[in-house]
Parts: structure tokens; C-alpha cells; sequence
């Protein structure tokens, strides 16, 4: 199998290939940030959707775009997903790293909020929140996990022959 690379320009070198791979590393917080987007979204209150000034949000900076309008909201949403996954390819380590880890954290935690009103409106199901949570958690991780065991048998491969 053919290994993808990209170039990346780097201080001390001028150009290091990395493993188009190990961006894999990125769709654990991608998905957490998407699924914060969508939860957002979707757990809105049906009287948000005749006024939205009646906005359900944490965050003053989404709160003044959904008091304007969700699309409004959906969009810098989007903005901010691309921003901040160009900032942790771009930045050095281990100031990459330590971005990844907030806002990864950040946003588990989040969208973990909304998980008992979605469960609850488009499923059905009662569940207490701290289960719902840990549920949620768990799930995560083994996303997250599995993500980063890819990359570690990559490593491997590439550094054992």
C-alpha cells in the first residue's frame, strides 16, 4: 500500500513529509466538535424556532449568532472547526498538542450536556443524566482510542523497517 504525504514547512527544516495517517489522530475532534454543532442545534426548544431570542446556549459568542438566526450559527461554526484544526496543524509542538487537548475537552464536555434532552426528545429513552453522560464518555474514548491506536501501528510500521 502506497503512504500518502504532505509537506509541512517547519523552522528548524525546510520542509518535513508527515503521514497524511496520522491526521487520523484529528477525527475524535472532529467528531466532538460536529457532534456539539449538531446537538446545539437539534436540542433547541420548539419555541426557539419562532423566536430566537429564545436561545438555549452556554457560549456568549454562539448565543448572539443564534439569536440571530441558526444558520448564522451553523456557519461559524464551521468557520471555528476549520480554524482551530488548521491551528493544530500549523503550531508547533507541544503548543498543538496542548490546543487539542482543550478544546477536545472542552467540547466532550459540552456536548455531553445535551445528551439526556436528545435522548430524551428523539429517542424517547429517560435516562439519567450521569449515566447518559458516562455513557457518552465512554463511547468517546473508544473512538478516540481506536484512532489512536492507528496511529501507533503506523509508527510502528514506519519506524521498524
Amino acid at each position: 500500500m502506497k503512504k500518502k504525504y504532505i509537506m509541512k514547512k517547519n523552522s528548524r527544516t525546510s520542509n518535513k513529509i508527515i503521514n497524511i495517517s496520522y491526521l487520523i489522530i484529528l477525527i475524535p475532534l472532529i467528531l466532538v466538535m460536529s457532534l456539539d454543532l449538531i446537538f446545539t442545534i437539534t436540542g433547541q426548544s420548539k419555541d426557539y424556532w419562532k423566536n430566537y431570542s429564545d436561545y438555549n446556549e452556554v457560549n456568549p459568542i454562539g448565543q448572539t449568532f443564534l439569536s440571530a438566526n441558526p444558520i448564522y450559527f451553523m456557519i461559524s461554526y464551521i468557520f471555528y472547526i476549520i480554524l482551530v484544526l488548521f491551528l493544530i496543524i500549523k503550531l508547533p509542538r507541544p503548543i498543538n498538542i496542548m490546543l487539542y487537548i482543550g478544546f477536545f475537552l472542552g467540547h466532550v464536555w459540552g456536548s455531553s450536556t445535551w445528551i439526556s434532552e436528545i435522548l430524551s426528545r428523539y429517542f424517547s429513552i429517560e435516562m439519567n443524566e450521569f449515566y447518559s453522560r458516562i455513557i457518552y464518555f465512554i463511547i468517546i474514548a473508544i473512538i478516540s482510542g481506536l484512532c489512536l491506536n492507528k496511529i501507533i501501528k503506523n509508527f510502528k510500521l514506519s519506524y521498524s523497517k
